[in-house]
């Protein structure tokens, strides 16, 4: 098992959403919500192979209902393993990401937040890392002495 990967998530989000310090700190809660959700252990190899890309938009670029003075959304695309997350797992994730995103972009608890959150299964053939395929079962039951990706 050479090289594993988690979830791939994409954060879309229109400039001036979050700091660089509310991006790393939202990338380590995002990375511990992940693996909760599907069940992985919590070990620097398995952390190390969680991986999330910030995509920030320039203002106009991010449209609403056809126009660009609409709601700011931030879109959040989850690639998983399919069967990885059972309907409570998703669930778990999607309310865990959404309160993630309130604190982070500085929303009030009573406010909307604004997000948007797609996870697509992926069947565990359809996962190429490091020139192999890969699968849940390896994530979950990794080597003891796993060293981080």
């Amino acid at each position: 098992m050479s090289g594993q990967t988690i979830p791939l998530i994409y954060i879309n989000y229109p400039v001036g959403t979050f700091s660089k310090e509310k991006r790393d700190g939202l990338a380590e809660t995002l990375t511990t919500i992940a693996l909760d959700a599907e069940q992985l252990p919590h070990t620097l190899f398995v952390r190390s192979t969680t991986w999330i890309y910030f995509r920030e938009y320039a203002e106009g670029m991010v449209y609403h209902g056809g126009k660009t003075d609409g709601r700011n959304v931030i879109g959040i695309e989850v690639n998983a393993f399919e069967g990885g997350f059972d309907t409570a797992a998703k669930q778990k994730l999607f309310a865990g990401f959404t309160e993630a995103v309130r604190e982070a972009a500085g929303l009030a608890a009573d406010d909307l937040v604004p997000v948007y959150i797609v996870l697509r299964d992926v069947p565990p053939e359809n996962w190429g890392v490091f020139g192999q395929t890969i699968s849940l079962n390896d994530l979950r039951h990794p080597p003891e002495n796993a060293e981080p990706v």
